[in-house]
Formats: structure tokens, sequence, C-alpha cells
């Protein structure tokens, strides 16, 4: 029989029994002060793997659709196979022919996140055909929607990078100083990406991708700085095209995407002669040929209200073959992170004047996807090939901008 506790003893043995908790209580908590607190739920963003449906193709910037999605269930990983073949020099679609400068952009949608202290990591398993070719680049990305401008950041990956880990996984972390961009351009991310630049690649091998995860690091996020307001310099700006001197201030964008065309100053005195290289060897392998023209304003300026004209005489025969269309464009320098705002001006919109003057007029109404336009330092015109053969001078005559004066 076991005896019953006095009053006194059953009291110091409460005493000591609350004392004992209450100090595995205070280590408990000391322990998990030290140990690295888990992020919470709203401050994570996780990528679902399991479901191919949710990649989006991009196929911009020679970007093609060469890839076919699934996948692995025992890994939990998406499976990305690109369909390259060194047959592909021989396709119609430029880009699937551009094998050097052609890419798979693929990249899933979220809500808009502040990444401006987001570290990002994910698995990856690149096979070794890839890495013995040493030709194919990863490019992971974080690109703001239309909330953010589309503004791009992304962190490139060699082949190099992967010596070792052939067919395995391997962990790649990435946090917002490796973008080596504005903390700005991180601002209202959208699009998670990632993208394989071909650079010459023909090989098909699956290349496997998991556990894609950004932690946001909320608690870090510094408030965005008020946005500046720019006083224009000039409310107007005039560029005419009669001296060669003038001819040389328009230059052409030479790029994977943009070649060069011959300027001159046209016979009449009255302009620029622009004449497109696209006979036949002229193109480079796998170019679309399409030509960018940009004109320096020599000062940042708010468009926020605007008129551009172009004066321009296109002639006939471009529109009796139906390909040659036209975009306008004003665009901000490194101030401004480049945003670009451009609309399209077809041939069939000015029939009429084939082979005529005619002046083309653009002003903000032209622009409705809200991009900022408060660091415009460049106007410009692009002419998109698409397949034309027609090389006969366009006359480039004048290039005027009216911008608000001072207190209007």
């Amino acid at each position: 029989m076991i005896p019953s506790l006095k009053p006194k003893a059953m009291q110091s043995s409460l005493i000591a029994l609350t004392l004992l908790t209450l100090s595995v209580a205070v280590v408990r908590a000391d322990s998990a002060t030290n140990r690295p607190a888990a992020p919470a739920a709203a401050d994570m963003v996780e990528l679902s793997m399991s479901d191919p449906a949710r990649w989006v193709m991009d196929t911009v910037h020679l970007g093609t659709k060469q890839v076919k999605i699934t996948y692995d269930d025992a890994d939990q990983a998406a499976v990305m196979t690109p369909t390259w073949s060194p047959n592909d020099r021989e396709s119609n679609d430029v880009g699937i022919r551009n094998i050097e400068n052609g890419r798979l952009q693929l990249y899933q949608l979220v809500d808009a996140k502040d990444c401006s202290q987001a570290v990002s990591s994910f698995e990856i398993s690149m096979p070794q055909e890839y890495i013995a070719e040493g030709k194919l680049e990863l490019v992971f990305a974080l690109q703001a929607g239309a909330k953010g401008d589309y503004l791009f950041n992304g962190r490139t990956f060699t082949m190099a990078d992967f010596a070792g880990n052939g067919g395995k996984y391997k962990k790649l972390t990435v946090s917002a100083p490796d973008y080596h961009e504005p903390s700005e351009k991180l601002r209202a991310i959208e699009r998670v990406s990632f993208i394989f630049e071909r650079k010459g690649s023909t090989i098909s091998a699956p290349i496997k991708i998991r556990r894609v995860a950004i932690h946001l690091n909320t608690e870090k996020i510094i408030p965005p700085a008020g946005v500046v307001r720019v006083k224009n310099p000039k409310s107007f700006y005039e560029f005419t095209y009669t001296t060669q001197a003038n001819v040389a201030g328009l230059t052409a964008r030479v790029s994977a995407e943009s070649m060069d065309i011959t300027r001159r100053v046209n016979d009449a005195k009255d302009g620029m002669a622009l004449i497109p290289q696209w006979k036949a060897g002229q193109i480079p392998a796998g170019h679309s040929g399409s030509v960018t023209l940009v004109q320096p304003l020599g000062a940042i300026n708010d468009f926020e209200r605007f008129e551009a004209q172009y004066a321009l005489n296109i002639p006939k025969a471009y529109f009796d073959e139906g390909k040659l269309d036209l975009w306008i464009f004003i665009q901000a320098g490194e101030p401004g992170y480049h945003r670009w705002s451009g609309t399209p001006r077809p041939l069939t919109a000015f029939a009429e004047k084939a082979g005529q003057d005619v002046v083309l007029t653009v002003t903000q109404e032209d622009f409705s996807q809200g991009k900022q336009r408060n660091q415009i330092e460049m106007v410009g015109l692009q002419l998109n090939r698409n397949g034309s053969t027609v090389t006969e001078p366009i006359m480039l005559k004048r290039i005027a901008v009216k911008l608000p004066k001072q207190g209007e």
C-alpha cells in the first residue's frame, strides 16, 4: 500500500513539478530561438511541376515551341525535352532555322510579387549530352507583367556549371543581386521563366526541373522611391535628313533580330533613302531581315502626353507585295530601364498613299498598354520584313516630336 502524502509534502512535490515543467519549456524555447525560422506561407512562392499545361511557351525574340513537356511522378519533376535536330537549318520558320540564336522560353504565371529581396531556388537534372556538347545555356528569369512594364531579370548558367552533375539533380540558388539589375525591376514579378538558349545545340534530351521556390524575404523589402517627374528641356524636336551628318544621327540596331540598312541622302536632297539589304545572300542565315532605326533625342523627356510625326514615302512595290509592315516606337534609356512602347502602322492603313509622301502620326492614345513614358530618350521606326524581297529605297524625310510646354 502506497502511503498518502502529507499536505506539506504534496505542496513541495507540486512546486517541484511546476519548476521542472517551466525549465523544460525554457530549454525548448531557447532551442527554437537558435533554429532558422521557417518562412511563412505568404512569404513563399512555389511552382507546380505536375501540370504541363501551366507552362507558357513565349515565342517572341526567336522563341519557338520545339519542346515536349511531361511530368515525372517518381521525381516529382517537370520534364522538358527539346525537339531539336540538325535538320532545323532547313526549316521555313525563322526561329527554328536560326539554331545559333533560337531559344525555348517557358514560364509560369504567379500573382504579382515584390522580389527585390527574394532568393529563388530550384533543382535541375541536366543530361550529360548537353554538358559534353557545351553549347546550351540556361537562363533563370523573373519578369514583370503589365504592372511592371514587363521588365526582365535573368541569371545565366552555362554547361560548365553542371560539370560532374550529368543526369543528377543539382540545386541552384539565385539571389536578387545575382541579376545585376536595379531592384526596381524586381518590384512586380508575374513570370517565373526557364529559358534554354540553343547556341547551336542539336541535341534532344530530357531536362528535369523540380522544387522551384521563391523566398520573398518580405521583412527586408525597402519601399520603392517615389517617381521623379522629368521637366522636358524642349517642347519641340525636329529631325530632317538633308545632310549626311543628319543621316548619321539616325542609327540602325544590329543584332540577332535586327539587321543593318543602307542610309544616305536621297537624290532630291529632301530626305534620307533607306535601302534594304534584302537581296539574295545579304540576309544572314536564320535572320528575319527586319530593321530597327533609332533617333536619339539628346535628353530625357516625359512623354505622358506627346505627338510624333514621321514623314515618309514608301514605293508602291511594297504595297503590291503585301509583306512589309511598320512599327513606330518610343523608348527609355538606362535610367528608364529601356522601357519600349510601340504601335503598328500596317501599309494597308494608308494604301492610298502608295508611292506618295505621307505623314504618320502617333500620340499617347496609341499606347494603351500603360507603360511608364516619363524617361523617354529616343524615338524610332521598325521595318518588319515578313519575307519581303523588295529593295527599292524608302524615303524618310522628317521626324518631329511635340511635347507640352512648361505649365501645360
